[in-house]
């Protein structure tokens, strides 16, 4: 199976020609991608390389705050939009995860979590640091206050509308415990539009919550539309993962 890579509206936008598929081949890949959406070619397009060494120490006003992440939601599923693999949880609203301080200027909501890898164990993450490419990434999506997805984000311009917070994984010798709800219900997925609930756990199991050291920048989608409406914060510490679970994507 080929996990590519998309936003889940874009099977349905109806702006798109007939059999249109973005992609990363020389046909559709992303050169071809300014011929339909003009903003592929702006000056702040993601994802990019971060070289530490030229990154600009800021010190934020606060800390980044995680306010529920360690909250049970009431379901939780697992997706194949026939492009990439989608977390989604539903909580009450008073225990939704939310995410402040730091570069955000505003509360911001969580929405899903896109898992990005690729044929490789070492060719899986959309972002490198230092030119290193992991294993994978995982992309935690957030939209502002007030704005329901990101393609309201979209459609309303908002340039800090949405914020992600990305996570690299490296391969280890051991399996990740923490993923297994992830991991182990990924056969239920292998046919696109395919959907699996599974038990509910806390986003903190599968990611660690920190307040310093991380990388932000104002980019865009990484794939299209590519609208320059993200903020984006990258921890620098990968998480960890093991071969045969990064191998379970393919199964």
């Amino acid at each position: 199976m080929d996990w590519a890579k998309s936003f889940v509206w874009l099977e349905n936008d109806k702006n798109l020609p007939p059999n249109f598929s973005f992609g990363y081949a020389h046909e559709n890949g992303p050169h071809t991608w300014k011929n339909l959406y003009p903003e592929s070619a702006g000056s702040n397009q993601s994802p990019i390389n971060i070289t530490s060494r030229q990154a600009i120490v800021v010190q934020p006003h606060e800390p980044l705050q995680w306010s529920n992440y360690n909250s049970i939601p009431l379901s939780m599923s697992l997706s194949n939009d026939g492009h990439t693999v989608i977390l989604r949880g539903v909580w009450d609203e008073p225990t939704s995860p939310q995410l402040q301080g730091g570069p955000l200027s505003d509360k911001y909501n969580f929405f899903n979590i896109l898992f990005h890898w690729g044929p490789s164990n070492q060719d899986g993450s959309e972002h490198t640091l230092d030119y290193v490419r992991y294993s994978m990434e995982m992309q935690v999506v957030h939209t502002k206050h007030g704005i329901n997805s990101p393609k309201d984000a979209i459609i309303l311009g908002a340039r800090d509308g949405i914020v992600i917070v990305s996570f690299f994984f490296q391969v280890s010798a051991v399996d990740n415990p923490y993923l297994d709800h992830v991991v182990s219900n990924l056969w239920k997925i292998v046919h696109p539009s395919s959907k699996v609930k599974i038990p509910p756990f806390p986003l903190e199991w599968i990611f660690t919550p920190f307040d310093r050291d991380y990388y932000a920048y104002s980019g865009s989608l990484s794939q299209p539309p590519c609208s320059e409406v993200v903020t984006w914060i990258v921890q620098k510490d990968p998480i960890v993962i093991s071969a045969l679970q990064v191998e379970c994507k393919t199964h």
